[in-house]
């Protein structure tokens, strides 16, 4: 089945999926993140939870974490061999720490030349270090010229630093949901909703794995089922799917999708719901 575009898709039209045997050999196996229990979608964050420093060229450019308070991110974005030039205007993030998810976009101040360093503020507490995933798109004049992502380790507080290398996109389908890898950069673990224009937008990391499905949507591999008939389940709860967005259990497999904007609560025992 050919991927059709979000909007194309009412909330009562079910994504046709394959029997999961035959969808086995395709997916990546991740290790459960404990932040983020089964088909718990990411919570959003305060848009003043995570900012980004405007861009600054390297060589000899000072530490643009220096001097900030609370965890902050020093990243690096540098052209591949592959990238059709190396001047860009803006740069848009999309990052999962925690169970936090949120987006920022350097602001324009000219073109600047590859590589450039910004910095990632986040105001965001967490327990202790966690990994956090984080997805950059290099623009000029609104069209995106790479993608590119990194998963650093960061601890509360404090400052870290990557690298990213950017490559040229590749050509994903607006409003359909794809694993990282799989035609736009990212994690393998997180399934995330290609963004026409723009950074690849996750929707959550899945708690065994993402599923690649030739053709059809990616998605959560379900966790603990199987599903009750009629039920309602967010994916990745006990059948497979989006992790925001609740699906009804009928025949085993989740039809009727339904986006939880808000993000889609598990409750055990009890149906799913959009929060």
């Amino acid at each position: 089945m050919t991927r059709a575009p979000l909007a194309a898709r009412s909330a009562a039209a079910a994504v046709t999926r394959a029997p999961l045997a035959a969808r086995s050999a395709a997916a990546v196996t991740r290790a459960p993140l404990a932040a983020l229990p089964a088909a718990a979608a990411v919570t959003r964050a305060p848009l003043a939870a995570l900012s980004a420093a405007a861009l600054a060229a390297c060589g000899g450019a000072p530490d643009p974490c220096a001097g900030a308070a609370g965890t902050c991110l020093a990243v690096t974005v540098s052209a591949g061999d592959l990238l059709d030039g190396d001047t860009i205007d803006q740069l848009e993030f999309d990052i999962l720490y925690g169970g936090f998810h949120d987006t920022a976009t350097t602001q324009p101040g000219g073109a600047a030349r590859l590589p450039v360093t910004t910095a990632l503020r986040l105001g965001i507490a967490t327990t202790g270090p966690e990994i956090a995933v984080v997805v950059v798109a290099a623009k000029l004049s609104g069209r995106v010229l790479g993608t590119g992502a990194a998963s650093p380790e960061l601890v509360p507080g404090g400052h870290a630093a990557v690298d990213i290398e950017l490559a040229p996109p590749e050509a994903c389908q607006a409003g359909s949901f794809y694993c990282g890898g799989d035609r736009l950069a990212g994690d393998p673990g997180v399934l995330y909703l290609c963004n026409s224009g723009g950074v690849p937008l996750a929707r959550g990391r899945c708690e065994l794995e993402c599923i690649v499905n030739q053709g059809n949507d990616d998605a959560c591999r379900g966790v603990g089922g199987p599903c009750t008939e009629g039920g309602y389940y967010c994916g990745g709860d006990k059948l497979d799917g989006d992790p925001q967005s609740l699906y009804q259990c009928i025949g085993g497999d989740g039809q009727n999708r339904r986006d939880c904007p808000n993000g889609c609560e598990v409750r055990p025992g009890l149906d799913d719901r959009c929060r």
